[in-house]
């Protein structure tokens, strides 16, 4: 019986000098934005972290991109948390 091949990401997408890897970056400024907003008092369960989170998770191991309404969902975010 052959082994099974497990599905890595791609990860010449997600480097700091492509769209994805740009992306990627942004996210990972956000999940920071957030905790600094929130405080020590955080709750690690937040929700708006956690969905922050669970996006850096799925490019980085899945290699699945956004979709339309999480980059808008994103941006969103940005006005709340950033600068």
């Amino acid at each position: 019986m052959k082994p099974t091949k497990v599905k890595v990401a791609d990860v010449d997408r997600f480097r700091g000098d492509t769209f994805w890897g740009k992306v990627l970056m942004k996210l990972k400024k956000l999940g920071t934005a957030i905790e600094m907003k929130k405080g020590p008092s955080m709750n690690i369960d937040d929700h708006d972290y956690r969905w922050v989170d669970d996006r850096i998770n799925y490019l980085e191991s899945e290699g699945r991109t956004l979709n339309k309404e999480e980059m808008e969902q994103a941006n969103e975010y940005w006005r709340i948390y950033g600068k």
